[in-house]
């Protein structure tokens, strides 16, 4: 993995950010709500709105990142079972590494997005890239049955579907391909490897796979953002 945390992490608001993410995340682990925690956090460093959803995002109290640490999925096992995709999730943080987007290693291990776009999302010029990058990645790597999940309310996603169901046709694999309305609800929670960084999934999920990093790793994209792993510094980091 190529990191490269560019000016983010040496200009003032780089270090801005992680003396708040430090804090933040001892303000988790004395037992203080979440919420309350990144208000106070917030308000003493004077964060932006970014800034604060990059701590969400990014910084969690150590029993929780240990938890979603213990669930992630690492070697090869994962190809053992399916795997039920987070379309939307895996797709728009893989346009992000190939744009050069600021993106997040959170202290539980996962590559997170932090470009917001929710709803709004629309594919791009860099859509393709990003789309066959996934599809590639699982071929050179077939699990035992992929699945991939997108969610229909946002903006164009039956096209980004059928993309996804023609891409995997060209390639040969075999895969289902839905846009569903809300995605977490079909996952199946035992029995399969989710593969999504999103917090409420894989809380919720006995195995998660965090795809867009692994596709990072394969293609040698490098990464750019903030890095907070060493959160757990005082405990065993393994990619």
């Amino acid at each position: 993995m190529a990191v490269m945390p560019g000016h983010e992490g040496h200009d003032g608001r780089g270090l801005k950010v992680y003396r708040a993410a430090r804090d933040f995340f001892l303000f988790q682990n004395l037992g203080y709500p979440r919420d309350a925690a990144l208000d106070w956090v917030g308000n003493r460093f004077t964060l932006g709105r970014t800034d604060r959803d990059l701590l969400r995002r990014g910084v969690f109290a150590e029993n929780l990142a240990e938890r979603h640490r213990a669930k992630r999925v690492c070697g090869a096992r994962w190809r053992e079972k399916p795997l039920w995709v987070d379309g939307h999730n895996v797709h728009i943080t893989v346009e992000s590494l190939l744009l050069g987007r600021p993106l997040v290693l959170a202290n539980d291990g996962a590559l997170r997005d932090v470009a917001a776009l929710s709803r709004s999302y629309k594919p791009t010029a860099v859509t393709e890239a990003a789309l066959t990058a996934v599809v590639r990645f699982l071929k050179t790597f077939p699990p035992r049955a992929v699945h991939f999940l997108f969610d229909a309310p946002m903006s164009r996603s039956g096209e980004l579907a059928a993309r996804y169901r023609e891409a995997l046709r060209h390639l040969g694999l075999s895969g289902e391909v839905r846009a569903v309305a809300v995605p977490e609800k079909h996952f199946p929670l035992s029995g399969a490897v989710i593969a999504s960084s999103d917090q409420a999934v894989v809380d919720a999920c006995a195995q998660w796979l965090d795809l867009a990093r692994w596709i990072m790793d394969f293609q040698g994209l490098a990464f750019f953002g903030y890095d907070f792993r060493s959160l757990l510094a005082s405990k065993a980091v393994v990619w």
